[in-house]
């Protein structure tokens, strides 16, 4: 199943390597224990530069979306199995 979203997750991170590393996403009332960065990417919206993080645990894959500016973060998508 797929879901488009925009909900604000708590996310906490580590750093390593000059790299922003998400460790564990709280969506829901619920921790997810992020197992895999999949992939890494910006995009220009208007004047200010996002970065997106497809990650996953051991049965979901989440989209987030970090904004540096505000340090905001969202769950724009969800893959699962069910």
């Amino acid at each position: 199943m797929h879901e488009l979203l925009n909900d604000p997750v708590d996310v906490m991170v580590s750093f390593a390597d000059n790299r922003v590393l998400p460790r564990t996403m709280r969506w829901n009332q619920k921790d997810y224990k992020i197992e895999n960065i999949n992939l890494v990417h910006t995009v220009r919206e208007g004047r200010k530069k996002v970065f997106y993080f497809s990650v996953s645990d051991l049965n979901n894959y989440f989209k987030l979306k970090l904004d540096p500016e505000n340090l905001d973060w969202r769950l724009v998508e969800l893959y699962t199995d069910g």
